[in-house]
């Protein structure tokens, strides 16, 4: 009886094993993807002694702030102590992703793992990110429900509902979502007279005690309001103009366009679209998918784990679907891919067996891909270490001989990986600033801020709102020349230094050297 848990251990140490090896080369790209600019720039505004809201202002929950200012603190302000972060919280997706597929899936228990590692790429993966962050929390909590479905132990119940309130830290609507899911499962199990109604208040009391910790740590420095005001009053007035895409967009353009052929030259066929691109469609597929195949497969629905992968399942995915790119789409489906593919499994027929290894080959051949298109970029040195990246990064190396350590800098509009690779300061409260998403008062601040303190160096790129606001919020307007707010003020007052690829650097006219 003792040798079957050990044959456990083993094959979760062997899976950990094979998945840090894959995941290694994955850390040292950096994606240059703005997102992870303002989390990473965020978290190092928290080391220097800032409160997220209070200090500085974005619209994310503050949970990736603090947790990759953990690993900061620990290990310095350095690229590989963001990339540590990044590998243990994929490390723990991968592993949990395993745990659970292995409950419920019989033959192709390592399928789902290598669906979400080959989806996940260059869908803010690898790259610091709350959707990457939340995942993790989320699917430990589930997790630990599982593993409490076996053991009955209370502290199982705590830690679960710890994860989910961690996860509502990350990503504020996927935690609330989770709680619930969880809770209704237990009142199901206590409809089925295998719980009891105190164990509902144990989940609760787990969520309460993170969520509420959060809570008096930000009213201890004042910020509770503005934490509010950020995360929950903004977003529910501003938010929405910038997230309605058609449904999967993206699928096509963002990896097919952007990776596969300007990354690595490699030319569209047939055969290879249809090979690297099936995930994507078995992603996008699965909301209709999943309920066809239970509906055709009623045995063993009720299960216990089936009935929670069901309700926690559509929480995460409802969670992401506020912007229903293929981004979000693969952020949410973590549970439904391993539900699917355990219903593919219950079919024993040979239709049912194709799609499997169709779906297997294809997702190893993806798996496979990105991996080589990740050894071929290029490491670059930077103030916080080296990185690889597939393009080169120009205005580094401007900043580097004209801007010391530590002095000020703005980048316009939303390019805020420059702060923490050139090792500068942001002196506004905003790492991004977009039109059609921040207020008129808020550029106003910025330029207040900018006359004030006499910021000498201002990077412009001209490619987001050119190339990138196009292809990302198609229903955003495109501002008139007369309603622009920032550039007139950065033609006036600002001279140009150099200008590559979009990206422009200024200069504050009356301080140069030969001024």
């Amino acid at each position: 009886m003792a040798k079957a848990p050990a044959r456990q251990y083993i094959s979760y140490l062997i899976f950990a094993l094979c998945a840090s090896l894959y995941f290694l080369p994955f850390m040292r790209l950096l994606l240059q993807a703005q997102p992870e600019g303002l989390l990473v720039y965020g978290a190092v505004r928290i080391v220097h002694g800032q409160v997220f809201a209070r200090d500085f202002f974005e619209v994310v929950g503050p949970g990736t702030f603090y947790w990759l200012a953990l690993f900061f603190k620990l290990f310095g302000v350095t690229f590989v102590a963001a990339r540590t972060c990044l590998f243990v919280t994929s490390l723990g997706t991968g592993l949990a992703m395993y745990f659970l597929s292995r409950r419920i899936c019989e033959r192709y228990q390592i399928l789902p793992c290598i669906l979400l590692a080959g989806t996940y790429f260059g869908m803010l993966w690898p790259s610091i990110s709350h959707h990457v962050d939340s995942n993790c929390f989320a699917l430990l909590s589930v997790a630990c429900m599982t593993v409490w479905q076996d053991r009955r132990k209370g502290g199982l119940l705590f830690a679960a509902g710890a994860l989910a309130g961690a996860t509502t830290c990350f990503f504020q609507q996927k935690g609330l979502l989770l709680l619930p899911a969880l809770l209704v499962w237990l009142w199901m199990q206590r409809q089925r007279r295998a719980t009891s109604l105190s164990w509902l208040g144990t989940v609760a009391g787990g969520y309460m005690s993170v969520v509420g910790l959060m809570l008096i740590y930000f009213w201890s420095r004042h910020a509770l309001w503005d934490l509010v005001y950020a995360n929950m009053v903004w977003p529910s007035l501003h938010y929405s103009a910038v997230n309605v895409v058609p449904y999967a967009q993206g699928m096509v353009r963002d990896y097919w366009n952007h990776f596969v052929i300007a990354k690595s030259g490699f030319r569209w066929t047939i055969v290879t679209a249809a090979v690297l691109i099936t995930p994507f469609l078995f992603v996008a597929a699965l909301p209709a998918l999943l309920p066809a195949l239970a509906a055709r497969y009623r045995r063993n629905t009720g299960r216990p784990e089936i009935v929670l992968y069901w309700l926690c399942g559509w929480a995460l995915w409802l969670s992401e679907i506020h912007r229903k790119d293929i981004c979000h789409l693969v952020f949410g489906s973590p549970l439904l891919m391993i539900l699917c593919i355990h219903y593919l499994e219950q079919y024993r027929a040979k239709i049912a067996d194709l799609a499997l290894q169709v779906l297997a080959i294809s997702a190893a051949c993806l798996a496979g891909f990105n991996l080589f298109l990740v050894l071929s970029a290029r490491p670059t040195a930077t103030r916080v270490g080296s990185v690889a990246v597939f393009k080169n990064i120009p205005v580094l190396a401007l900043l580097d001989d004209k801007v010391a350590p530590g002095n000020e800098i703005f980048g316009y509009p939303y390019c805020p990986m420059y702060y923490f690779l050139s090792a500068t300061t942001n002196p506004t409260r905003y790492g991004a600033l977009v039109y059609n998403f921040d207020t008129p008062s808020q550029f106003a601040e910025v330029i207040r801020v900018l006359d004030q303190r006499r910021v000498r160096y201002v990077v412009w790129d001209t490619n987001f709102e050119t190339k990138v606001v196009p292809a990302m919020f198609p229903a955003s307007a495109r501002m008139p020349p007369g309603a622009l707010i920032v550039e007139p003020y950065l033609e006036s007052h600002y001279k140009l230094v150099k200008e590559e690829d979009g990206v422009r650097l200024l200069e504050r006219k009356g301080q140069g050297h030969g001024d």
